[in-house]
């Protein structure tokens, strides 16, 4: 009962320590509906809210997080950074690859709206560089804000040729994200763009092209809303004011934004100054100069005058009115100072190098960091496979000295089984001499012989060992061994010069190095002759009958062999000390 208390009593404070489910549910929900339903989202998250001290630390940047963008998506203008500067630095190190584009386009939005183009459009750009468009979840409509985004700030800023990129990169993501008209909305506002890049064909293009996309998606309101635009092309050449016309008469027959009276609102007046143009191009001025009047409304901006001072102007120079002309050039140039203008370019220019060389010198900085990375990385590969290789090579080293000391300790124990079996036979052939004495000693070896012949025969069918038994086979297979055995069993038969130099080359093939050792070793023929039959299996009395001498000279030579080539001044210990020392089995000891 005790174990299951401590258990019940972890697993709350586990519990109590993360997140609640309920919490996780509702920012689900606001995140849900935050592109569709932005105020339903900031419902949720602000009724989420009254429960923020409950929440975990990174549960409470998330939060702030789609709060932040719920604020944004209302247009409610950020008057600070110092939240959304928190949220970048924090997502940087924990956040998904989502939530850190996210941060950096909100403090982008805060960025653009207290004013700072240049940091607001560096922000933009650091949440491009955080996107990864492989991840399987990855917000492409995210991506479309940034992207729309940073083309208003480069429209204000009169960067028409960076405007035009990014109004492109948008339309890309809008298609990605599923949002097709979102799409043709931005390709519909760069057209504006070239329009002051003075390529009206370009423009003229691209507006038809967006027009006929809205119309074929059913929204005709939008689809009127950018045919003012072409209105605007069309009033400039005098050849094409029929075009313009239809536009127009289409436009107020089939668009929403006149009210009952058939007016438009303060936003919508750009539309009287392509109405004026009509009909300044058809020399109806005085209707010209009723629309061109009728730009103005109460709390407009000195600077949105410009185009009705300028038809007003283009009016008047027409009727050769000198006092208005003079009056309206005054304040058309005030509207639109020619000083100001050329500063304004200037000012462009900088900002434009500005921009780009920021771009620029934050892309050398990324491949620095990208080629310090490659280059760590190739260093710790390089490590890791020195060190790989040293520990196979170490590994390979133990277990080859392993498996080289389980040769030698079965080379030993095949020896002296071999050996203490050959010294069993030799004293039971001194037993068998006295006849029925110590007949316990002789059914004692007799046993002893037993175990080992079966150890012996257990250690033969090892790898190594038979390995070496089988070259043994081999060499006792050849005609010149098997000639010197009929020589040893027949004393009338003498061994040749030539036979033993055959004998000698044979035996070298088979035991080279043992052969090698002996020429070393041994200081007359007959030492290294009585190795060679040692090893053949010939025993005392054979070796004596092939080379004419004495038993015990056999045995002299032996001991003086084993001394040589073993440090053991013993005959009884040579066949073993060669078993070991040079893999040479199946030896007869003795006779």
């Amino acid at each position: 009962m005790k174990r299951i208390a401590f258990f019940a009593l972890i697993l709350f404070l586990l519990v109590s320590c993360g997140t609640r489910k309920e919490y996780k549910d509702a920012l689900l929900r606001a995140e849900t509906v935050m592109d569709e339903h932005p105020d339903s989202a900031l419902l949720i998250l602000d009724s989420l809210g009254q429960h923020e001290s409950e929440f975990t630390r990174h549960f409470r940047m998330q939060y702030q997080l789609h709060r932040q963008n719920a604020v944004n998506k209302t247009s409610d203008k950020f008057t600070s950074d110092s939240l959304c500067q928190v949220l970048v630095s924090y997502f940087d190190r924990h956040g998904t690859v989502n939530e850190r584009v996210l941060a950096h386009y909100l403090l982008g939005r805060a960025y653009t709206d207290m004013g700072d183009a240049p940091q607001a459009i560096s922000s933009y750009q650091d949440a491009i560089s955080a996107a990864d468009t492989t991840v399987a979840d990855f917000n492409f409509f995210t991506m479309l804000c940034v992207y729309a985004q940073m083309a208003d700030v480069f429209h204000y800023q009169l960067l028409l040729s960076n405007e035009i990129e990014s109004r492109k990169k948008a339309t890309y993501y809008a298609y990605r994200a599923n949002r097709p008209k979102l799409g043709i909305y931005n390709q519909a506002l760069s057209a504006g763009a070239y329009i002051l890049l003075n390529k009206n064909d370009s423009a003229e293009i691209i507006l038809k092209s967006a027009i006929g996309q809205f119309q074929k998606s059913g929204d005709t309101q939008q689809a009127l809303r950018y045919s003012k635009t072409l209105m605007y092309l069309y009033t400039e050449p005098p050849q094409r004011l029929a075009e313009a016309k239809a536009l127009m008469d289409q436009f107020e027959s089939e668009s929403e934004l006149f009210d009952e009276h058939h007016e438009l609102p303060p936003s919508q007046h750009q539309y009287y100054y392509y109405k004026g143009n009509y009909y300044k191009g058809i020399n109806n001025l005085d209707s010209a100069e009723f629309f061109y009047r009728k730009i103005y409304h109460p709390r407009m901006p000195y600077i949105a005058q410009d185009p009705m001072y300028r038809g007003l102007l283009s009016v008047f120079t027409k009727r050769h009115q000198a006092d208005s002309i003079a009056k309206y050039a005054r304040l058309y140039c005030m509207a639109n100072d020619s000083s100001i203008a050329l500063k304004d370019r200037d000012m462009v220019a900088q900002m434009a190098a500005t921009y780009n060389y920021s771009r620029l010198q934050k892309e050398a900085h990324r491949n620095e960091v990208k080629a310090y990375k490659i280059q760590f990385g190739f260093i710790i590969m390089a490590i890791i496979a020195v060190l790989s290789f040293v520990t196979a090579f170490l590994i390979w080293k133990y277990f080859r000295r392993r498996y080289q000391q389980e040769i030698m300790r079965l080379k030993t124990d095949y020896a002296n089984a071999s050996f203490e079996y050959e010294e069993n036979l030799y004293e039971l052939q001194l037993l068998e001499a006295v006849q029925h004495e110590n007949e316990s000693e002789r059914k004692r070896l007799l046993d002893e012989n037993v175990v080992l012949q079966e150890r012996i025969e257990e250690l033969q069918r090892k790898e190594p060992i038979s390995k070496y038994l089988a070259v043994s086979a081999t060499l006792a297979e050849e005609r010149i061994v098997k000639r010197f055995h009929e020589i040893a069993s027949r004393p009338l038969l003498k061994a040749t010069e030539e036979d033993w130099k055959e004998l000698a080359d044979t035996f070298a093939r088979s035991y080279p190095v043992l052969f090698r050792d002996l020429c070393q070793h041994c200081n007359t023929p007959q030492c290294i002759r009585v190795c060679i039959l040692t090893v053949l299996g010939f025993g005392n009395n054979e070796q004596a009958n092939v080379l004419e001498t004495t038993k015990q000279r056999i045995s002299n030579i032996r001991s003086s062999l084993n001394n040589a080539l073993f440090n053991e001044p013993s005959s009884r210990t040579l066949s073993r000390n060669l078993s070991v020392r040079y893999n040479v089995y199946g030896l007869k000891v003795h006779d």
